[in-house]
């Protein structure tokens, strides 16, 4: 693919459309909504303790000040560089005092590929007496624009480890914390799992492959585990606009807000979610519809809708 600040506006245009466009709801959302608001007395998070993995910048920052508006009473941030959380801490505390939610915000360095790290924080959490109601998987690698054969070996293991051991690691930990009480797991994954035909997606064929191991190890978790125990939903949050994508001359309004995102990750961490469990969605999509209606009978009905399978070798995939 021609390097896109070569494009003409009308080529990126030709690119960057089709990862916004989706046709499941006949209502597709590029803002947050009522639905979805985090200030919905429906969608509160009162009580609650909630831990998003990449939570200082970008898509887990949008998914933590959500939170922070959703009324949880502590949210955690999870990232490497400590520079970072504290930066991203401050805002998060701005955020609560704005909403007056007195959310507490706690910081806490973490590489997730590394057990001996994640070991030492949950060992940390117990030993505070910190039990996570909510853990949302946001933490991602994603690398040069290069062939599997032509990246290399290690560097593609690399991003299947951030991208799936990571989280393994954490949902061991979240499950096997004490107590009966009902635990929401949320996965952020991506449309590069469903559309690797599209020339933005298919240049990056390792992010594909290990997000897709990562979002079928989810689903496969959801298979065992009843969502009354543990509610289990994976999510493309958007075509989200960044100062990347502000660099190569696109405009703002080809691109999803941050607060659809932040929105769709509270509502899913409800029990008005509980009918998605194990399957994948777009942020996008609007929640009133996907409950209702033919879409509702289908989720119902057939075991490999919105899940990864292979389509084509079995009744229900051929409609």
């Amino acid at each position: 693919m021609a390097d896109i600040a070569q494009m003409s506006l009308t080529e990126k245009e030709q690119l960057f459309k089709p990862l916004v466009q989706t046709n499941v709801t006949k209502t597709a959302h590029r803002e947050g909504y009522s639905a979805i608001s985090p200030t919905r007395a429906e969608l509160s998070q009162a009580g609650r303790t909630v831990l998003v993995t990449g939570g200082g910048t970008g898509i887990g920052y949008a998914i933590a000040r959500s939170f922070v508006r959703a009324s949880a009473a502590t949210v955690i941030i999870i990232g490497r560089r400590s520079n970072v959380l504290a930066t991203a801490a401050s805002s998060l505390e701005q955020e609560a005092k704005a909403a007056r939610t007195n959310t507490k915000i706690i910081t806490r360095t973490c590489d997730v590929v590394e057990q001996t790290e994640v070991e030492a924080l949950w060992k940390d959490l117990a030993a505070q007496a910190v039990t996570v109601d909510v853990l949302v998987a946001n933490a991602a690698k994603v690398t040069e624009a290069e062939p599997l054969l032509e990246l290399g070996a290690d560097e593609v293991w690399s991003q299947v480890e951030t991208n799936a051991k990571g989280p393994l690691y954490f949902i061991e930990k979240f499950y096997s914390q004490k107590g009966e009480k009902q635990k929401f797991l949320i996965n952020v994954s991506t449309l590069s799992i469903h559309m690797t035909g599209h020339p933005g997606v298919a240049i990056r064929p390792a992010y594909t492959l290990s997000k897709m191991t990562g979002t079928l190890l989810f689903q496969l978790i959801a298979q065992n585990v009843p969502r009354e125990v543990m509610q289990v939903i994976s999510f493309h949050p958007g075509t989200v606009y960044s100062g990347e994508l502000k660099s190569m001359g696109l405009p703002r309004e080809w691109f999803d807000s941050d607060e659809l995102c932040g929105g769709f990750a509270v509502w899913a961490a409800t029990k008005e979610a509980a009918f998605l469990h194990g399957r994948f969605v777009w942020a996008a999509w609007d929640v009133d519809e996907l409950s209702t209606g033919e879409i509702r009978k289908r989720i119902e009905e057939d075991p490999y809708f919105l899940r990864a399978s292979i389509v084509g070798l079995n009744g229900g995939l051929l409609a």
